[in-house]
């Protein structure tokens, strides 16, 4: 667990989301936050006291981890403490031009970018960089600057892997969530793997949705400079769940992978469709007992009405 992590000395980087910052999809307008949640957070992941993460008025962060080819660069945004829905604004000046500053500098084989809020999806119901479409076009262009990068993102309470072409080559999202809590705590089993597979479209997915308890990893295997490679995977309770092998080299990265293709399984939408017909034919026995008893009050009061004045 995560004792285990801090017992061994390893490096634990991290930036907060929704839930963390205190306040479920929330941003700037929200009271919540202040200057002593931000260091409490990184109290917590034992940030140095001097990181400039401490003197900015949000977690944003970057670090250059390795040396020479074998350099990756991480950087971690923060899509909360100034994300101002009135004004479409996610980041802010402040940390858009640090993100700019960031991407142009530090040349390394690997950049991994950390956002809470998914990137490439365009599923219909979850709380993404699409709903703010100038934002998000903005930071594809920016990341259309380094060659092989992935993305971090979470918020969903399930995992999938998308992928989507850039003038660098193809760009890559590992979006995992949560390792506590899934859709499946507050949805039931089959209306929620039912919805997430078969009704909310998702076009640049490579693999299947994962809905259950799951974390993503990332494992580089260096080699030489002409078999690099990063393996991307969702990890669950029973092991890893998705797996796909990114070749850092430049072969046979000019596009995507094909996406992944949904098979509507007649089983699922049975039971979605019972379970529809059922939650409706309870809410017409709800809605036609109230009425019935409505009206035997009604009838009774009257002929209590009419006894009383005879």
């Amino acid at each position: 667990g995560y004792q285990g992590f801090q017992s061994r000395r390893t490096k634990i980087l991290g930036v907060w989301d929704d839930h963390d910052y205190g306040v479920n999809d929330g941003g700037a307008s929200d009271p919540i936050y202040a200057s002593a949640v931000q260091d409490m957070f990184l109290d917590f992941l034992n940030e140095p006291d001097n990181s400039p993460r401490r003197s900015r008025k949000g977690l944003y962060g970057s670090y250059l981890l390795g040396s020479g080819s074998h350099t990756v660069k991480l950087i971690l945004l923060d899509p909360r403490s100034q994300l101002d829905r009135s004004t479409q604004s996610v980041l802010g000046a402040e940390q858009w031009a640090w993100l700019d500053r960031e991407l142009k500098s530090d040349p390394s084989t690997l950049t991994i970018l950390g956002t809470g809020l998914p990137l490439l999806t365009d599923r219909s119901y979850l709380d993404k960089w699409l709903l703010y479409p100038m934002e998000r076009e903005r930071l594809l262009g920016l990341l259309s600057r380094r060659p092989n990068s992935i993305i971090l993102s979470g918020d969903s309470h399930f995992a999938e892997m998308q992928c989507s072409n850039t003038t660098k080559g193809p760009l890559f999202e590992v979006q995992s969530s949560g390792m506590t809590h899934n859709c499946l705590d507050w949805i039931p089993d089959v209306l929620c793997r039912y919805y997430i597979k078969y009704v909310s479209e998702c076009p640049g997915c490579i693999t299947e949705p994962y809905i259950d308890l799951n974390y993503g990893a990332l494992t580089l295997m260096w080699g030489d400079e002409e078999s690099a490679r990063v393996v991307l995977e969702v990890r669950g309770r029973s092991g890893v769940e998705m797996h796909y092998v990114m070749d850092l080299s430049g072969v046979d990265r000019e596009h995507c992978p094909p996406p992944h293709q949904v098979e509507h399984q007649a089983v699922w939408q049975l039971c979605a469709v019972s379970l529809v017909s059922l939650v409706l034919l309870l809410l017409f026995y709800l809605v036609t007992y109230c009425i019935i008893s409505v009206y035997a009050r009604i009838l009774v009061y009257r002929r209590f009405d009419k006894q009383h004045r005879e």
